[in-house]
């Protein structure tokens, strides 16, 4: 009898261990666990603040998976204390659990607790449900329970729990939950906060604590005296969590930032996306946007839009599309990304190009009204004061932003054909019509370009020509950084953009242009005033401020200066409050001159005194010619060409008695007799060579030397001829006995 029981005995402990031990081997463990636990998309600024929680395709959130060394160990305590406190001694089903909670059951005569582990519920929570949960489906998920405590360790079981298990208000997970409900990291919990999680997972539904938090507390108290009794919670840590008042945080995914997310949704899927905005600076930029509307609203303007990048890394560290998100007036178009008409934004892009084709600061422009011959007509540039300024240097016609300058500058370097390949490849992605269909009207912004894009080019001159693609990720390493424009050219733009003196005829000395420190800036006005803008930089930083109505209806009477000038303001102030402004150190190619800005020509000790000068800067090898005797009459006045005569004598002269057209008899004058300027030149088929050889012809030069961009010149005998070709044409003649110059143009058309 006796070694019959022994053979029993056996035979059970055989089964039991190979219950406890094989069977669950033969146990899959489910599909769901295997894979990476999902994670609803999350955008967080470059320091970790979230922007916003996007839900997952289930409609819950869930935050990047955490690993079991991120989970603080009280927290780890009061799961545990929760939900199951032998969790580091069993093998994945706890038996005394068990036949503590079947006799409790059996006693009651119905169930009044469970035996469930921690191994268990991830295994409940991976595996399809269908149907009842029978007996059998119990045993097979405690089979499963055991293969995974075989399998995994215990520091992989927990964190893949804690990952997964729901803590309700479409909440998974414990780092979603800490946000959720605390707006805080896990380092961050107290005891308190840790156990009032702890006991959501319990019944999510009915234990929420946004709903009845008093219901909740009950189960956190138990669970803090069960960390205490455990040894987990010394005596004055369970006092301080037992008094401490519970203050929910709710943070249901967060939505700031919303329209730089916006532009960032579709391009990943899932996953934490990190992206280059610095939460603070973006706040501030959307405040300031804000308060200096505010001050505009009596001028009908309603929206607004700025743009904060990192020269160094082409980063974007702030962008507001619009006043509010919100708003039912359009507050979710994206004023950085719609195109607009960047008005006179456009022009120091043209002035670049006149310096690497060899003009200089001290170029000389006649700022006389003047008309071209167009497909769709005549175009006659206007200047925003409705004046003409007469000679102007480079500098001071940027400066002040003068509209028929910088027409004439770029028809002076081949018109839109030159400057839209350049804009082009500056990253404006907008232009997408021919240089024909925009004209000479391209450099005073007759296209609409986006404010982040025209930004970025700014940022492109603050990098003294770099090229860097703009970015909204961290970790984006976008190809594509390049030199596009020239080192010495872009430091002579910065250099103009920054001289408070070279725009104080249209901006006065103390316009909100004028910063503490050294800042290039431009402002930007369409025609119609339906936008300005106001664009700038240091080398630190480059910000774009865009201002005006989505409905492209016009402002009242709001300039760069007073509508998008005083938020670039104070954008760029708050930017250097913590990073002190520096300028461009001088490129060793540079160097320094003094010029009479009446007629460009460079001042020597040798020079006849001028009675006006300044100093400017020069690319080595590009010095202007020296002045002669012959610029200046007996009165020290600089003597301005013919063309000028009407302008002297005008009320729009500000030079006044500085300047003459005087011609004494001792005095030589250079004359183009033809064609005179403005001459129209039709090619007719029926004649010799269609017409298109025009005699040039001068008055008081005996060593003519014509010269022409954009036509080519013939010599036959003692006659130079131009070969006309259809389009506007600047032709030169330089006597080169006296030094004397005199120019005219020419427009061409086909019949």
């Amino acid at each position: 009898m006796r070694r019959r029981w022994k053979t029993i005995l056996i035979t059970l402990l055989v089964l039991a261990a190979g219950g406890w031990w094989g069977v669950p081997w033969m146990m899959p463990l489910p599909e769901a666990l295997l894979q990476p636990p999902p994670s609803s998309t999350l955008y967080l600024a470059r320091d970790g603040t979230p922007l916003r929680h996007l839900l997952n395709e289930d409609g819950t959130r869930s935050a990047p998976p955490v690993s079991y060394a991120e989970i603080p160990p009280t927290l780890v305590h009061a799961l545990l204390a929760a939900e199951d406190k032998r969790f580091f001694s069993h093998g994945g089903i706890d038996l005394i659990a068990v036949v503590r909670a079947g006799w409790g059951n059996a006693r009651s005569g119905h169930i009044i607790s469970g035996a469930s582990t921690i191994h268990q519920q991830l295994i409940k929570n991976t595996t399809p449900q269908a149907g009842r949960r029978t007996l059998w489906v119990k045993i097979v998920e405690a089979l499963r329970a055991r293969r995974l405590a075989m399998s995994w360790s215990r520091e992989e079981v927990l964190a893949a729990y804690v990952n997964r298990v729901s803590f309700g208000n479409l909440m998974t997970g414990i780092a979603t939950a800490a946000s959720g409900y605390f707006h805080k990291p896990l380092g961050d919990l107290t005891p308190a906060e840790c156990a009032l999680l702890a006991a959501l997972p319990q019944s999510p539904a009915r234990l929420n604590p946004f709903r009845h938090l008093v219901g909740v507390l009950p189960r956190q108290r138990r669970i803090l005296n069960k960390m205490h009794e455990l040894r987990w919670l010394d005596d004055e840590q369970l006092r301080v969590a037992l008094d401490q008042k519970i203050v929910l945080q709710r943070f249901s995914g967060g939505f700031e930032a919303p329209h730089a997310v916006e532009m960032l949704r579709g391009a990943e899927h899932g996953g934490t996306i990190r992206t280059t905005l610095n939460a603070t600076l973006q706040q501030q930029v959307e405040t300031i946007v804000s308060q200096r509307l505010e001050a505009l609203k009596g001028r009908h303007v309603a929206h607004a839009a700025v743009v904060v990048i990192e020269n160094a890394t082409g980063a974007v560290l702030a962008l507001a599309g619009s006043r509010d998100f919100f708003a039912q007036d359009g507050g979710q178009l994206n004023g950085a990304w719609a195109s607009h008409s960047p008005g006179s934004a456009m022009k120091p892009f043209t002035y670049l190009l006149a310096f690497e084709r060899g003009a200089t600061p001290a170029s000389l422009v006649a700022d006389l009204p003047i008309e071209f011959a167009t497909t769709s007509g005549t175009y006659r540039p206007e200047n925003f004061s409705l004046r003409s300024y007469g000679p102007m240097t480079y500098r001071y016609a940027l400066g002040n932003s003068l509209n028929i300058s910088a027409v004439r500058v770029l028809d002076s370097i081949g018109g839109a054909e030159t400057l839209l390949p350049k804009l082009r490849d500056l990253g404006m992605n907008t232009l997408t019509e021919d240089a024909a269909h925009y004209g000479l009207g391209l450099t005073i912004g007759n296209a609409s370009v986006r404010l982040i894009e025209l930004a970025n080019a700014y940022a492109c001159l603050a990098r003294l020509g770099q090229f860097k693609p703009w970015t909204l990720l961290q970790d984006d390493r976008a190809a594509g950084e390049r030199r596009l424009l020239g080192e010495n050219e872009s430091w002579l733009i910065a250099d103009i953009l920054s001289d408070n003196q070279a725009r104080e005829m249209a901006f006065g000395s103390w316009s909100v242009l004028r910063l503490p420190f050294k800042c290039a800036v431009k402002t930007g006005t369409s025609s119609t005033f339906r936008d300005n803008w106001t664009l700038g930089y240091t080398p630190e930083f480059t910000v774009g401020v865009w201002v005006g109505n989505f409905d492209n209806t016009p402002m009242q009477d709001v300039s760069g200066v007073t509508g998008a000038g005083p938020i670039f303001r104070d954008v760029m102030l708050h930017l250097h409050e913590k990073h002190p402004a520096t300028w461009f150190a001088t490129p060793k190619d540079i160097t320094r001159a003094r010029i009479d800005p009446r007629t460009g020509k460079r001042l020597t000790p040798q020079t006849p005194p001028a009675r006006v000068s300044r100093e400017e800067f020069f690319i080595g090898g590009k010095l202007p010619s020296v002045a002669q005797a012959g610029d200046y009459d007996g009165r020290g006045r600089a003597i301005l060409p013919r063309e000028y005569a009407g302008w002297i004598a005008s009320g729009a002269n500000w030079l006044g008695d500085l300047v003459t057209t005087a011609e004494t008899e001792d005095r030589p004058v250079l004359r183009i007799t033809n064609p005179i300027p403005g001459t129209v030149v039709i090619l007719d088929p029926d004649i010799r060579n269609h017409g298109s050889q025009l005699l040039l012809q001068a008055a008081g030069s005996s060593q003519a030397r014509w010269s022409c961009k954009t036509l080519e010149l013939s010599t036959e005998g003692v006659h130079t001829f131009a070969i006309l070709k259809p389009g506007r044409h600047e032709i030169e003649v330089r006597d080169e006995a006296s030094g004397l110059s005199a120019r005219t143009f020419v427009i061409v058309q086909e019949e």
